[in-house]
């Protein structure tokens, strides 16, 4: 081989040393670009994982105050609604009481009345049966007078006779 076709050769062979020496600069900038790029959509993912996250949080801490206040009502109208039945039961209960009172009241006076026309119907009776016990009593009183009338005229008449013949 000649000098000629030697040098051809080294010169190929450089050449070809360089090509594969720019591939792999260019592979290597290809994977540098992409382990970059692989890098930036990783922190991308990352920052939008961060954002979901704090959002899902924020979400979560608002429904939990929601969930809160929701109970806290619940439980403000539960103890409105018991106040409101205590109420409720407090005025049955006092108005039970006036009727029984007011109940009570009106049999005394039912009662009070009945024993005053108990009263009032003995008194009659009492008044009636002395009437009747001076009636008779009077009744008695004529009958013995026109007795003793008639024994007096029966007396006389029997008197006058024997004094008419005394004479």
């Amino acid at each position: 081989m000649t000098k000629k076709k030697k040098k051809k050769k080294i010169k190929r062979k450089i050449k070809r040393k360089n090509k594969i020496k720019k591939k792999v600069k260019f592979t290597k900038k290809k994977n540098k670009k992409k382990n970059k790029q692989k890098k930036i959509e990783k922190l991308k993912e990352e920052t939008k994982l961060k954002k979901r996250i704090i959002k899902a949080k924020q979400e979560r801490s608002v429904q939990l105050d929601k969930a809160r206040r929701q109970g806290e009502q619940r439980e403000k109208e539960e103890k409105e609604e018991k106040e409101r039945l205590d109420r409720i039961y407090k005025e049955r209960m006092e108005k039970a009481k006036l009727v029984a009172l007011e109940e009570d009241r009106r049999l005394k006076e039912q009662e009070e009345q009945r024993l005053k026309e108990k009263e009032q119907e003995e008194q009659r009776l009492k008044e009636q049966e002395e009437q009747r016990l001076k009636e008779q009593e009077e009744q008695r009183l004529k009958e013995q007078e026109e007795q003793r009338l008639k024994e007096q005229d029966q007396e006389e008449k029997i008197n006058k006779p024997e004094e008419e013949k005394k004479e």
